[in-house]
């Protein structure tokens, strides 16, 4: 983007609006610098098709127009560049504040230059930034503030379809409201609220004969219908959710309409079960496979049939699905699809007490990833091949040590050198986990690994005290007697680390780990 960053607007475009223009051209071209820095290797993807013909149009404008229409169609791809769902995910989200206050400005800036269209162009952008980070408390307020005033501002443009546009984005944020709130009748309230502008963008789809923009309003009306409290309303969500998928279907809109399953079988899931959600996976499965050249689609309805079978206890009968989807992941030539193929068959095979087959997935998991350059994804692999097998041997340590303890027969009869062996093999699958975290600088994947070995660690712990006596008791005498109170003794045990040895001097360590109950004693 040289061009971009040093292109001067047009001379009609200079005179009292030149700083301004100046501004916007910096503004444009950061946004397209961000959108690059977005943009996902695997742009083969579905769905990517209408994302890219924008940031086209924001390359030309930059390039070609005066600097407030390029600085418009960037704000229309950066928009567009966020709801495509294959994203750099950890990237994106270190960039959304970034995002919003370039938006923010951008929004500033159109309204000192009296352009209402790219206000509101600047505020949809600004409202999906919020929105795509709607897991933080705020964000469904802070979506709903701009997109009320985008549509505020686009009703007087006489530009139906982008007034559509910002209905359905509002309808979206209401839906976030809804998803945040746990009071039944703030959902209600939002619920419709959110219907009312959906339903209203639809009509306006459909008097300009936009199907598939009246299939995309449609489906948006389903996901607030089915948060619904009320079983009616839940149906005329299924209703919906139908129509627009039909719809999407008619259209060769591959993407949308998987979209649209996802968003039925999640709401069947909630309301009816796995059983329900699994027939409607089966169907969607069935019927792509049968319609041909879908092998993507049909791969992921297999998916999520087994992942609901396992959910059921039916574990032999996912995995014959696990087999089925990589099949034809492997078909279409999707290696992410193969990575979440073996990610459920690790979960079933450790269901079914096969630890090694599990391990050996998720192993060929983190290699694949390794493969995509995709780090982040990769410790996410190495960190549950460690959770699984720290997690079950210490399931199986507590189990004989309590029936040691007890003097009963051992079930599991694990040896010391399995133990260590075990143990040791986990920590390795950790600390590779961490290493891949550190190399994508994700934080919170490396905190997951200090987790996961500290619970580990205090478990263990727990286990040694529950079955052995406490070396030492501390007494407190009662206020008013010379009698113990035994409401307030300290007990300690002195857990043996072989590995620490003994040192001398003030930082030195007596070979044991000393472990006090309710706490430390106080000093004597």
């Amino acid at each position: 983007h040289g061009a971009a960053r040093t292109a001067q607007p047009p001379a009609a475009s200079r005179g009292r609006w030149g700083p301004m223009q100046e501004e916007a051209q910096t503004l444009a071209a950061r946004a397209l610098e961000l959108v690059e820095e977005l943009e996902e290797e695997e742009e083969t993807e579905e769905g990517f098709e209408e994302y890219k013909r924008k940031k086209r149009d924001a390359d030309r404008a930059v390039a070609q127009g005066t600097a407030s229409e390029g600085l418009q169609a960037a704000m229309v791809a950066i928009e567009s560049l966020m709801v495509v769902t294959k994203l750099k995910e950890p990237l994106l989200m270190s960039r959304l504040r970034e995002i919003i206050w370039l938006a923010k400005d951008a929004a500033a800036l159109f309204e000192d230059m009296s352009e209402t269209k790219g206000r509101v162009l600047a505020l949809m952008a600004l409202t999906r930034a919020h929105l795509t980070r709607a897991h933080e408390p705020d964000a469904p307020g802070a979506a709903l503030k701009p997109i009320r005033a985008a549509v505020a501002a686009a009703r007087p443009l006489q530009e139906p379809a982008l007034t559509a546009e910002a209905l359905c984005l509002l309808g979206e944020a209401h839906i976030a409201k809804a998803a945040a709130s746990p009071f039944e009748k703030v959902v209600v309230e939002e619920i419709g609220q959110a219907t009312q502008a959906t339903k209203e963008a639809e009509e306006i789809f459909r008097l300009a004969d936009d199907r598939r923009s009246m299939a995309r309003a449609m489906h948006c009306t389903a996901r607030a219908l089915l948060r619904h409290t009320d079983e009616d309303e839940v149906m005329e969500g299924e209703r919906f959710a139908d129509e627009a998928r039909e719809m999407f279907h008619d259209l060769g809109e591959r993407a949308s309409e998987v979209a649209v399953l996802l968003t039925g079988i999640a709401a069947r899931q909630a309301t009816s079960g796995p059983e329900s959600a699994l027939m409607m996976a089966r169907d969607a499965a069935e019927d792509w496979q049968q319609e041909g050249g879908r092998p993507k689609d049909a791969a992921l309805a297999s998916l999520l049939a087994a992942g609901f079978q396992h959910e059921l206890g039916e574990h032999e009968d996912a995995l014959k699905l696990c087999d089925d989807a990589r099949a034809l992941y492997d078909r279409a030539g999707s290696r992410r699809g193969v990575a979440s193929v073996l990610e459920t068959r690790a979960a079933v095979l450790f269901a079914l007490k096969r630890i090694g087959e599990a391990l050996n997935a998720l192993e060929e998991m983190a290699a694949l990833f390794a493969r995509l350059g995709d780090k982040r994804s990769q410790g996410h692999a190495l960190l549950s091949a460690a959770n699984m097998l720290l997690g079950q041997l210490s399931e199986e340590v507590d189990s004989d040590t309590q029936a040691e303890f007890e003097k009963r027969e051992l079930k599991v009869g694990l040896s010391t050198e399995e133990v260590h062996k075990r143990s040791a093999d986990g920590i390795e699958f950790a600390s590779r986990a961490s290493k891949c975290f550190e190399e994508a600088g994700c934080d919170e994947g490396a905190q997951q690994v200090t987790e996961l070995i500290q619970s580990i660690y205090d478990r263990a712990i727990q286990i040694y005290c529950k079955t052995n006596e406490p070396d030492q008791i501390y007494y407190t005498l009662a206020a008013e007697t010379p009698q113990e109170d035994s409401s307030k003794c300290i007990k300690e045990w002195k857990i043996p680390m072989p590995s620490a040895g003994k040192s001398e001097g003030l930082a030195g360590g007596d070979g044991f780990l000393h472990v006090f109950d309710p706490h430390p004693p106080p000093s004597i």
